[in-house]
């Protein structure tokens, strides 16, 4: 397995690559010094073609991450070797006025200051999880440690070690193709999200479970990572037991029918809840900790290569590259029918909008 890790200057990758363990690590911008050392100096050409050798250089290798770069300002310089070269692109997100200071205070990186740090990143990290979409890649997004929920990187670090142990959102979505093909023979497959979408309610809301991790909008395999573990470790340790029969859920009817009869609910929402809804209604379900936005993204887009027409129902961000990779892609409405926050901004052209 080969994984590139992108990021803007000054976010931190060589402070994980250093403490990455059990793998691999190169350094691209010393592996390029080391093939021009006036590589800094050479025009973009020529850096160009010294990016592709050292790119399919390294094809010959196997079992390492690596540090990128996709682009300075609107200058790309991320290359079609660069993307073939990787399994997995992991881009290491900082909040843009972290950026900004640390930029500050580097008299090497002082220069980026020139450009608009949010506007830049999220250049790469659209244009990267774009790449992957289109070419059957793995992206995750990754927060960074020192700001938001982390204390440590431990938990970058065990993801990583999850990688290389087989955790994977697309190889999951390819199962759960695999599965739905085999429980429906017809042209066309109905997918629906499970909270909030085919039911009104949010299933971890039932027993109290509150979350930030999905504050920055991203929805990746590495934040339906630690959902999955945080959320478990509150339901053991509050011991906590939820009845179907107890419980005032409202189940969207016209979707129900749809899925009944030829489709499957795709959900991070709570397990036990919803295998006994599928349970009760005979309807497959798919969840856990590789229910990501990619996920979904992927089971619509080989489908389609199986040649099935796709419905797909959802009501946010975890959703989006579904409903807009699908044939037909339905988004559920909030009660007072405006869209889920998380989609402000986002583009919505040709998306079905349904009441709930």
């Amino acid at each position: 397995m080969r994984m590139g890790l992108y990021g803007l200057p000054c976010a931190g990758k060589t402070y994980i690559l250093e403490a990455v363990r059990n793998f691999g690590v190169l350094e691209g911008s010393k592996m390029l010094l080391e093939l021009s050392q006036q590589f800094h100096s050479l025009h973009k050409d020529e850096k160009d073609i010294l990016r592709k050798t050292l790119a399919a250089n390294l094809k010959k290798k196997d079992n390492f991450i690596m540090d990128g770069h996709y682009s300075f300002g609107d200058d790309i310089v991320f290359t079609e070797e660069d993307g073939t070269l990787y399994d997995v692109i992991i881009y290491l997100y900082v909040r843009p006025d972290i950026l900004m200071e640390r930029m500050r205070k580097s008299a090497k990186n002082k220069k980026y200051l020139a450009y608009d740090i949010e506007k830049w990143q999220n250049f790469e990290m659209e244009n990267l999880r774009h790449y992957c979409h289109t070419n059957d890649k793995d992206f995750y997004i990754i927060d960074h440690p020192l700001q938001g929920y982390f204390k440590d990187i431990s938990i970058i670090l065990d993801f990583i070690d999850n990688l290389l142990e087989g955790f994977s959102c697309r190889k999951f979505a390819e199962k759960c193709t695999k599965k739905i093909i085999s429980y429906h023979s017809g042209d066309t497959i109905v997918l629906s999200d499970g909270d909030k979408t085919l039911s009104s309610e949010d299933s971890s809301a039932f027993v109290g479970y509150r979350t930030h991790l999905f504050d920055g909008n991203f929805y990746t395999g590495f934040q339906s990572w630690i959902h999955n573990r945080k959320f478990y470790d509150f339901v053991n340790e509050n011991h906590c037991q939820c009845d179907l029969g107890n419980l005032d859920i409202h189940l969207n009817e016209m979707i129900l029918r749809e899925v009944k009869a030829s489709g499957a609910v795709l959900t991070s929402g709570y397990y036990e809840i919803w295998k006994q809804i599928s349970h009760k209604l005979r309807i497959p379900f798919f969840y856990g900790e590789q229910m990501s936005a990619e996920t979904k993204f992927f089971i619509v887009k080989y489908l389609q290569q199986a040649g099935k027409k796709v419905k797909a129902y959802g009501d946010g961000m975890n959703d989006y590259f579904m409903l807009r990779q699908a044939d037909i892609g339905c988004l559920m409405l909030k009660k007072d029918g405006t869209i889920s926050r998380s989609l402000i901004g986002r583009e919505l052209e040709g998306i079905v909008f349904v009441h709930n």
